[in-house]
Formats: structure tokens, sequence, C-alpha cells
């Protein structure tokens, strides 16, 4: 972001140094931005994803600078990636794997898939970083890797498109994200593993329908 957003960004996230006759200004640009986040959402996801999606953007829109601050996300983002999961697998529960499986049984794969993605790239932040407590070596990555991507695969096009943006998610958080956390190295860990996973039922969810 350019010097010359920040300060206008600052002034968008509070409340305090906007003039109180303006306030409703805000609060038409807040929606806007909820809206179009609804907008676009809804062309990928049912409308339960959008309206999580949409909320979410007005609170990053409007959040403390103190609070983006802090070592790391606070209660109220892990509420929305918890509520972006739920609703994405609510919406996974209707999905049909590409090969024949018992009722009720599709949505288990999707959830092995996911969680083996996370964890596979949450080995991969460690194998990057001298603070992990664990040395992986080249072949301990390899293997995790191997074993924590393949699941995406039987689920065919949808599998796949999760697990490219489940490692998008990744990529950006070791360039953006990381460098701002200040807290201990397990917190990206963390961070890896809940926002690849739920990235991972975003893709798939956003596919599916077409395939």
């Amino acid at each position: 972001m350019s010097m010359e957003w920040r300060p206008a960004l600052l002034a968008l996230r509070s409340i305090q140094r906007v003039p109180a006759r303006y306030l409703p200004l805000l609060g038409i640009l807040v929606g806007a931005i909820g809206g179009g986040i609804y907008w676009l959402a809804a062309q990928l996801w049912p409308t339960s994803v959008a309206v999580v999606l949409a909320m979410l953007a007005t609170v990053l829109t409007t959040a403390s600078s103190s609070q983006s601050s802090s070592k790391g996300p606070g209660p109220i983002y892990w509420v929305f990636v918890l509520l972006i999961k739920y609703s994405a697998l609510m919406a996974l529960s209707a999905a049909r794997a590409p090969f024949p499986l018992p009722e009720n049984l599709t949505l288990g794969l999707i959830m092995v898939a996911g969680h083996a993605t996370s964890r596979a790239l949450l080995v991969s932040v460690m194998a990057t970083h001298a603070r992990a407590a664990t040395r992986v070596t080249a072949t301990d990555l390899g293997v995790a890797l191997g074993l924590g991507l393949a699941p995406a695969a039987l689920l065919g096009i949808p599998g796949l498109i999760g697990l490219a943006a489940a490692i998008v998610m990744r990529l950006v958080l070791g360039a953006y994200a990381f460098p701002k956390l200040t807290g201990e190295f397990p917190e990206r860990l963390d961070v890896t593993q809940q926002l690849t996973e739920t990235c991972f039922y975003l893709g798939a969810l956003a596919t599916w329908k077409y395939v």
C-alpha cells in the first residue's frame, strides 16, 4: 500500500478521527464495501458464505489500528474464520465425489483432504523458518507434501482447485502476514493451518457447482 493511502485507511479504521457530521458517510462507505464483497462472493459461493465474508470485510475495514498492530489475529477474526469454515462445510455436505461413495462420506473425504493439505503446508512453514522447534529436512518436507496433498487429487478438479487456493494462502501468509506477526512461532503454525484449511474448502466449493 502506498504512503498516500495510509492516512485515509487509518482514518477509516478509527471512528474518533471522523467528524461527527460525516459518520453517516462512513457508514455508507463501509456498507458499500460489505455489499460489494457480498455481490462478488455470491457469484462463487452460497448466500451463507457470502454473508459471512461480507461481515468480515466490514469488520476488517473498521478495525482499529491498535488491534491490527497486535501480536496476531484477535478472537473476532477467528470467529469469522470458523463461521466461514462452517458455512463452506455445510454447503459441501451436498457435494458428490467423482466416484461412487456411500451417502454422507463425501464430506468426510473433503475434510480429510482439507486437513491433510493444511498440515502439509504447515510443515512447509516449519521447513523455512529457523524458529521451528523441530528440524525439517528436505526428505521430511517431500514426504509430508506427498502425503498431505494426495487426498485432494481424489476429489478431482474441485479438490485441485481447493489445493491451489490453500497454496496461494500459504504464499500470501509467508510474503505479507508472517513478517508482521510478533508473537511466538507456534502462532504462525496455527494461522497457517486454519486459513489454508478454510481456503481449501472455499476453493473446492467455488468449483463444485461447475463440474
